[in-house]
């Protein structure tokens, strides 16, 4: 996958901020946030799990998207020891995006993340990312009404109880998270955590299917990511009776019209 490039009018984004002086201390981040981006978007593009994430989303069967939205990012500006993975799952999310373009060339990212701050909303926008807001980690804000079965839901890092609003708020068919399987091994199972989160997969996780996302050559121990897993919905059982009964009566079609065919010959 060839290495993304900014979004048209990054440059002059940068040099219109530059023009005042609180634009000076804007424009220096942003280079220093470029930088960082497009650091792990090339270590990305390079890397196994770009190759398994692209094959992936060639699934015949998958799921058709128009949109993605990147739930808990998590902010880019303000200094923390999770920066780097921040870094590398925007990479994730911006090379999913231009996967998908090469298909259908409208697709269109969001982001949403009460952490955000303008240095990062201007930033994800330079980056063709459109920001959508919320008030605090237990709403799901504006992009509970972006989100439909149409949408690629991508969220490395929520918190269960997100989790659960999620699955439970919105139409999700296709999601890119965190592997629950893995997580139940987190927690001990008399733990509350583990609890609730047995709870979700019967309640949320099981009419999907899970496949691990896999891939040397891009997370390190010290960006303290955890294990990813692509989950798909799976095949509703009356839709499945329904293409058994149809394909049954077209071949029972077809017989019957060849021992007509027969009988006249």
């Amino acid at each position: 996958m060839p290495h993304a490039t900014p979004a048209p009018g990054f440059r002059s984004d940068m040099q219109r901020a530059a023009r005042s002086k609180p634009g000076q201390q804007v424009s220096k981040q942003f280079r220093a946030l470029q930088r960082q981006y497009e650091g792990a978007r090339a270590l990305y593009d390079s890397s196994s799990l770009s190759q398994a994430v692209d094959t992936m989303l060639q699934a015949r069967n998958r799921p058709a998207a128009t949109k993605a939205v990147s739930l808990g990012l998590g902010s880019l500006s303000e200094k923390s020891r999770d920066m780097p993975r921040r870094f590398k799952q925007l990479a994730i999310f911006t090379a999913i995006g231009d996967h998908l373009r090469q298909t259908a060339p409208q697709f269109q990212l969001y982001a949403q993340d009460p952490s955000f701050t303008k240095v990062d909303e201007l930033f994800l926008q330079t980056l063709g990312i459109q920001v959508l807001r919320t008030p605090s980690p237990s709403d799901l804000g504006e992009a509970q009404h972006v989100i439909d079965r149409d949408t690629l839901v991508y969220s490395p890092f929520l918190t269960i109880a997100a989790y659960r609003l999620l699955l439970e708020s919105c139409p999700v068919d296709l999601l890119i998270g965190d592997d629950f399987n893995s997580l139940l091994l987190k927690w001990e199972k008399h733990t509350t955590e583990h609890k609730e989160l047995v709870q979700l997969a019967k309640q949320h996780v099981a009419p999907f299917q899970r496949r691990v996302v896999n891939g040397a050559g891009f997370w390190e121990e010290d960006d303290r990511a955890f294990p990813m897993a692509l989950y798909q919905r799976k095949p509703n059982r009356d839709q499945k009776g329904s293409k058994a009964l149809a394909a049954e009566s077209r071949q029972n079609v077809e017989e019957l019209s060849s021992k007509m065919s027969k009988a006249r010959l």
